[in-house]
């Protein structure tokens, strides 16, 4: 009997505290909110609120607590606040309860600092989001998902590899046709990433018909999302969230972003006052052949290469890939000046890199010679290498002789890797010289002052390996 009584009193007591939490004020001394791994949250903190939040929510159930949602809003609801003028309207569902609260609290609090960046940079990707996702007769406000996933960062890299402004993994990526390979990764272009996503969340849909379910299979992945359905027998995102039938990010993921659409349509509502959002993206398109420099192309632009980098983030090294043409986006208006001047750069001048491959033996002083540039050049052009600890088949970017693109430095160089040269034409009388024991191609070549890579295309040769016997054509001046 007595501890029928305990047993009682203190489940009365926390239904007592769950109410109490519901009617806590906006900036009262509420505890923290737990937050996912993602966010800049202490371990800790996330632990223990994260274990006192689940159980509030298991005595609520006991209990026979309802569940702490307000319902599904009507677009343009009031979201708690005073009630104002102006008040924007969702084409995705609004639901309110304490998880939502948490995570504004939270945007507004610890998150203020990159949330805040995420609201400058929306407005360049999200006018164009929005264009796609409705002309696939899609929910604009889905755009928030990308808020979430990445902060509008095309460039944005998880731990679980996912990448780019929808953070797709490569498997989903390649699903919905985006290019993944060593020259570009189109999960970093924001419109063809961003077309794969309306794709992705489409089919989604058909097969959830719910926006909550179909957010946190994109978050989970719809194998979790879809065994949670069947195990629970619900098809209702909050029920699957309250008896833990998907994981903790899972759950934290819907609420987190219906929080950032309240903020994002209406931030001076949420404290966020004199954001200055980028200018949307515009651009011209051209095509360009295969394996060209973007260097190259922003000098026919007559723009800094940094704005066309910008443009193309989905390209990885700098140069467009080998064997295909290829669509360049290039600052609005200089697309016709592109054209003009473009037609004037000859083949030879396009690429502006060589790929070397390690063989055994190669040094970086006999590379450099062999391409008759320096080691402190090949050093810029791939951070990190050492001379001591070149590996065979390992890749080197080689910055073409006499030249290394203006943005090249130890730290910031585009790892560029076109795969072909021009042969230079002859010149001149050549001699022909037998190699002897011991020689190698690097020290013919500064013996007769010409460099390894002419050697290479005067006599044919694909590779830097020479032996005794063998003869060499060496075209020499005149003089």
């Amino acid at each position: 009997m007595r501890r029928s009584f305990w047993r009682a009193l203190k489940i009365a007591a926390l239904a007592a505290l769950v109410a109490a939490c519901a009617t806590l004020p906006v900036g009262s001394a509420e505890p923290e909110p737990a937050v996912p791994e993602a966010e800049a949250s202490p371990a800790a903190v996330e632990d223990s609120l994260g274990l006192l939040i689940e159980q509030v929510e298991e005595s609520a159930t006991t209990a026979g607590q309802p569940e702490a949602a307000a319902g599904v809003r009507e677009p343009g609801a009031d979201d708690g606040g005073a009630a104002r003028s102006g008040i924007p309207t969702w084409d995705i569902p609004i639901t309110m309860n304490n998880d939502v609260e948490r995570w504004l609290e939270f945007f507004r609090g610890d998150g203020r600092e990159n949330f805040t960046i995420y609201l400058r940079r929306a407005g360049r990707y999200e006018p164009m989001m929005r264009a796609i996702l409705r002309d696939a007769g899609l929910p604009e406000d889905l755009v928030y998902i990308s808020l979430i996933e990445s902060g509008f960062s095309p460039r944005a890299y998880s731990r679980a590899r996912a990448v780019g402004l929808w953070q797709f993994i490569a498997s989903t990526g390649r699903l919905y046709d985006l290019q993944i390979s060593y020259w570009v990764d189109e999960r970093r272009d924001p419109i063809l990433a961003t077309k794969a996503a309306a794709a992705h969340l489409a089919d989604l849909y058909a097969e959830f018909g719910s926006w909550y379910l179909a957010a946190a299979a994109y978050n989970g992945g719809p194998g979790r999302v879809r065994r949670s359905v069947q195990r629970s027998g619900s098809d209702d995102f909050w029920t699957l969230s309250r008896r833990r039938y998907l994981r903790r990010e899972t759950r934290n993921y819907v609420p987190k972003l219906i929080a950032a659409a309240l903020i994002a349509k209406q931030p001076e509502h949420y404290g966020f006052f004199g954001i200055e959002t980028a200018e949307p993206m515009a651009y011209d398109v051209v095509q360009v052949p295969d394996a060209t420099s973007l260097d190259v192309i922003a000098d026919a632009a007559g723009v800094p290469v940094a704005q066309v980098m910008e443009l193309n983030p989905q390209i990885l090294r700098g140069v467009t890939p080998p064997g295909q043409r290829y669509s360049v986006r290039v600052p609005p208006g200089t697309g016709h000046d592109f054209a003009l001047h473009y037609a004037q750069v000859a083949p030879s001048e396009r690429v502006t890199w060589v790929q070397h491959v390690v063989r055994r033996g190669d040094t970086l002083s006999e590379i450099a010679g062999l391409y008759g540039v320096s080691v402190s050049a090949i050093r810029a052009a791939n951070p990190g290498v050492r001379a001591r600890q070149l590996r065979i088949g390992q890749r080197l970017i080689i910055p073409r002789a006499g030249r290394l693109p203006r943005y090249a430095s130890a730290t910031t160089v585009r790892r560029s890797v076109p795969v072909r040269m021009e042969p230079r034409p002859p010149q001149g009388p050549y001699v022909t010289y037998r190699v002897q024991t011991g020689d190698s191609l690097w020290a013919i070549a500064k013996r007769y002052e010409v460099t390894a890579r002419d050697l290479m295309l005067w006599n044919g040769l694909t590779t830097s390996r020479i032996y005794p016997g063998d003869e060499v054509r060496i075209y020499v001046d005149s003089n």
